[in-house]
């Protein structure tokens, strides 16, 4: 929803746009992905590249160690 944001939705559009495929989603056990992919208002805002790092675990957890760090968990 932020990358969407970002793109240049409002917080609404982009809101009105994924909570459905969200529901989707989770009510029928079903990818959330490709729901995405298969969208043309999503993918004519954003490529595939971008769907594909916004499903990227590493982008969450990039900055883990930088977190562990600040709080004198790290090495």
């Amino acid at each position: 929803m932020l990358t969407l944001i970002e793109k240049g939705m409002t917080r609404e559009q982009a809101y009105d746009l994924v909570q459905p495929k969200t529901a989707y989603s989770w009510d029928n056990q079903v990818d959330f992905k490709p729901l995405l992919e298969a969208d043309p208002e999503v993918t004519s805002r954003l490529t595939q590249e971008e769907i594909d790092e916004i499903f990227n675990p590493l982008y969450y957890t990039k900055r883990v160690d930088d977190i562990f760090e600040r709080l004198g968990l790290g090495d």
